[in-house]
């Protein structure tokens, strides 16, 4: 393993970076004869860099002479830019119409590259092929445009003798001009020399900062490689020279799913596909699927060897299981691009992205029949089958992946996981199999196991379904690592748990703040209703019943956003249940994705509120099956999806009429983050940044006047008297706040601030009374949990200060302070088993006074009869100790004992 890192580590300093040079007073290729100059070509030349496509265009033609050349394929180039493609040809065919190609090498080779953004591969590639006949020494880019063309078509044995010609050139020193060694750097991408090819474009672009089609290139590689910030920088970089570079906008537009961007590339050229095939996929992401059709079709319209639209629209058939659909599609791209790799790849990958694993192998492996040079068809492979819980075979075909393509961030991400998951113990329960650090595996697992467990019995007899056991379960101390398991890359946003229907993925209990034993739960009823559907459930459906299962596992789990439902249905921002997938992919906020799921839940609970149990299990089981939404729907409430959609909308504004409080336009969805993912503190509190004291009690008093209903005014309002030490104000409008809305989940709420205000005033009765009731609705508070647990210990009401011990494990159950109850609670039951459970915790969390907690340990082991373990422990505190009474009274009776 220390070997795969050290490896790892000196490969990947190689890595695709931005690499830093000095600057240069003159590019390379520049015009440096004076200010003066303005000959049509210059001008051109500057209109073009600019932007300013339509003037170049014109003025471009108007060279002649020595320039003419150049010229034409700048007019070309610009007419490109606008989508001007018929026009951007003539000016070219015009030129060199009944003439010999070779003799016009740089027109000839334009024409051919506009060819093939028109779909005609087969006479963009004769055209080049009558150059090179031709020639002696052709120019590079018409070697570098041939070879690709070759590559493109299937003619990869010839694709790489011709990209060979032009690395070889470059080798000899007969490459000069920034433009050339930028197409090297592609021959050598083509060619998988991917440090080369970095090498190279940073050469290209120090040699002319200007650039602009090497600089967009480069970042183009950074994308493929999955270097999102590198790619970005230097789309940017591009952008910054030339804001109307519409390669760019679109690659810009990708990294970021940046709509304004893709939309402005389209202003400036209405006919770009790789425009039309990115803004397709982000509207398919959002769940306008008849708005990204028409970007499909109209790309294909443009350019029928439109690859990347041909094989999402062959994805989408196969994950509709129009297989007849799919052929053709496939049969379309074998047409012009045989044995096309990426075409099976991106398949792979679609099915990847809808959680269809299985099929995602099947495609990956096909992309590696098809070319088993396609590093990331490895990459495809591996990361689809550790999905499906096939690690060892997954992390073979990753290494095969690495070792020819170091600079794959995904795949080199992955693979330090794993050197990371070697250093994980394995534990197993009856149907699970955890990989943990040890530090979990002593402290969490105790825990875990039994939780597990429970759901399992539970869920799997309410859905009377089994699943495909043992789940795997992968508990990671770091959220970047637990980001790269399950997506490859280290940033996956708010998510703190991800099931793949056989494997789930956690972040440690220690990182969280966050109820982990609800997480648990929730990803586990992810596992039986993938499984149950073969993981065809949509994800709104899938997430809504997990979040249902969590109030059903635990009054207090769950989710209760009455204030965000109110806001939402009132500003009209509830979303059609054909459409509630999309809350999740087009969610801009994490309070967007935080509805989605609230709103998910909710269609749930109308379910079985108005139809029972049975129907969603029915529901469920429809999705097993292939067919239209409106088809299940229909089957199963004997309705349609509109009319399921209006009982569901009436059923919302009851609820709403139920919760009866007033949403102010200022404040900000806040209950989201109560739920435990974000910062805790109330969305109106940002307010008093605005206002003093005195002139925002002015501010809320005034809501209140205009609507006595406004929750958040009366809340703010106590929040700022109890700061100013007006309690008795304050109880009133805290009350108030309470009374209006019961089952407030964000922070902090009206009961928390009146337990302060009763602690502030020495009634301890009231203060644990209103913490009893803050924990009715807020499972997050481990701290209040606490308080309650120890009054009930001293008290003596066991039952209640075990539930209060249970709410504070659920949250953190890495605190001494909570186990050292618990420990007491043990003692105080007689359950010596549970105390040994408790002391062994506590001597793996407290490094502070190792001699007690070994000799509290080993009291335990006495008391539970394991008189070995005892004085084991013993003599070990003794060691470091030998006059610590205590520990020697231990020994005595471990020895006493012993003897009886």
């Amino acid at each position: 393993m220390l070997r795969n890192k050290i490896e790892r580590a000196l490969r990947c300093a190689a890595c695709l970076t931005v690499l830093t040079s000095s600057s240069l007073l003159w590019a390379q290729d520049a015009d440096v004869t004076g200010v003066g100059n303005e000959s049509p070509l210059y001008r051109g030349e500057q209109l073009l860099q600019t932007g300013s496509y339509a003037a170049a265009a014109e003025i471009l033609q108007m060279t002649d002479g020595l320039d003419r050349a150049d010229g034409l394929v700048g007019a070309s180039r610009a007419l490109v830019m606008m989508g001007n493609y018929q026009q951007a040809m003539v000016v070219l065919e015009n030129e060199i119409d009944g003439e010999n190609l070779a003799d016009h090498p740089l027109l000839a080779t334009q024409l051919a590259e506009v060819k093939r953004l028109v779909g005609e591969s087969a006479e963009a590639i004769e055209i080049l092929a009558e150059v090179i006949d031709g020639l002696a020494e052709p120019p590079v880019r018409t070697l570098v445009q041939y070879g690709s063309l070759l590559d493109f078509t299937g003619r990869n044995g010839e694709a790489r003798l011709v990209l060979d010609q032009a690395v070889q050139r470059y080798n000899n020193g007969m490459v000069f001009a920034s433009e050339d060694v930028g197409m090297v750097a592609l021959a050598s991408w083509l060619l998988g020399n991917f440090h080369d090819a970095n090498s190279l474009f940073d050469e290209a672009t120090r040699a002319n900062p200007n650039n602009l089609e090497a600089r967009t290139l480069w970042a183009d590689l950074f994308m493929e490689k999955f270097n999102a910030a590198d790619a970005e920088r230097t789309y940017q970089e591009a952008l910054d020279i030339n804001s109307r570079y519409v390669p760019a906008l679109v690659g810009v537009a990708r990294v970021i799913s940046d709509e304004r961007a893709i939309q402005r590339a389209l202003a400036i050229n209405p006919n770009s596909v790789p425009a039309m095939e990115t803004y397709g996929q982000m509207l398919m992401r959002a769940g306008q699927e008849d708005a990204a059709m028409e970007y499909f079709t109209q790309a294909l319209a443009l350019n029928p060897e439109a690859i990347k639209t041909l094989s999402f629209l062959a994805a989408q058939a196969a994950l509709e299981e129009r297989m007849a659909d799919y052929d053709g599609y496939y049969q379309q791209v074998e047409a012009f691009s045989p044995g096309n790799p990426e075409f099976l790849g991106d398949v792979a990958d679609a099915f990847g992205n809808n959680y269809r694993f299985t099929e995602a192998v099947e495609y990956a492996r096909a992309s590696i029949a098809a070319d088993p040079e396609y590093w990331q068809g490895y990459t495809l492979l591996g990361s689809n089958l550790i999905r499906l819980g096939e690690e060892e075979e997954g992390k073979a075909n990753l290494e095969i992946g690495f070792e020819n393509d170091p600079f794959n961030v995904m795949t080199s991400n992955m693979l330090t996981v794993f050197d990371e998951l070697e250093t994980y113990e394995t534990l197993e329960s009856e149907h699970f199999k955890v990989h943990m650090s040890e530090r979990d595996a002593r402290i969490l697992w105790p825990y875990l196991e039994p939780l597990l467990e429970e759901s399992w019995t539970t869920l799997t007899a309410k859905y009377d379904f089994e699943p495909e056991g043992p789940v795997l379960i992968e508990v990671f101390e770091r959220s970047e690592d637990f980001a790269v398991r399950s997506v490859g890359l280290p940033d996956i946003g708010p998510l703190v748990g991800i099931c793949f229907g056989k494997v789930i993925t956690l972040i440690s209990p220690d990182t969280l703040n966050a109820n982990w034993q609800e997480i648990v739960w929730h990803e586990f009823m992810h596992v039986i209703t993938l499984q149950m559907t073969d993981n065809r459930m949509p994800r709104w459906l899938s997430e809504g019943i997990s979040v249902w299962e969590e109030k059903e596992g635990r009054p207090y789990w769950g989710r209760d956003q009455g204030l965000d439902l109110v806001r939402a249905e009132r500003e009209g921002k509830l979303i059609p249940v054909a459409d509630l997938n999309s809350g999740f992919s087009g969610a801009r906020t994490n309070a967007d994705l935080s509805f989605a799921y609230f709103q998910s839940y909710l269609v749930v609970d109308y379910i079985t509120q108005q139809y029972g149990f049975e129907k969603l299990v029915e529901l469920v089981h429809q999705y097993a099956f292939i067919k239209e939404d409106s088809a299940r729907f229909r089957e199963v409430f004997d309705a349609s999806l509109d009319e399921f959609d209006q009982g569901f909308r009436g059923w919302i504004d009851n609820r709403v009429a139920e919760i009866d409080v007033f949403v102010h336009t200022e404040d900000m969805p806040d209950e989201g983050t109560g739920h435990g993912h974000g910062v805790r503190e109330n969305s109106s509190a940002i307010l008093a940044e605005l206002y003093n004291n005195a002139s925002l009690k002015q501010h809320m008093r005034s809501r209140i006047e205009e609507n006595a209903r406004d929750f958040q005014a009366h809340l703010q309002l106590g929040i700022v008297l109890f700061k100013e030490e007006n309690y008795q104000e304050a109880k009133m409008s805290l009350e108030t706040a309470y009374d209006l809305l019961p089952s407030y989940t964000g922070y902090p709420s009206p009961p928390l601030v009146m337990a302060q205000i009763f602690q502030a005033e020495g009634n301890e009765e009231q203060r644990l009374e209103w913490l009893s009731v803050l924990l009715e609705n807020q499972q997050h508070d481990e701290d209040s949990a606490l308080i309650l647990a120890e009054a009930a210990l001293q008290g003596g009401n066991m039952e209640r200060a075990d539930y209060y011990i249970d709410r504070a494990l659920q949250v953190d159950p890495y605190r001494t302070d909570v186990h050292r109850l618990k420990a007491r609670y043990a003692d105080a039951i007689g359950d010596s088993g549970l105390a040994v459970t408790e002391y062994e915790v506590l001597m793996n969390l407290d490094i502070t006074d190792p001699v007690e907690a070994r000799t509290d340990l080993a009291q335990a082991y006495l008391n539970n009869g394991q008189h070995s373990e005892a004085r084991q422990n013993i003599l070990f505190a003794l060691e470091i100790a030998p006059s610590y009474r205590r520990a020697q009274e231990v020994l005595l009776e471990s020895i006493d004992e012993a003897g009886n």
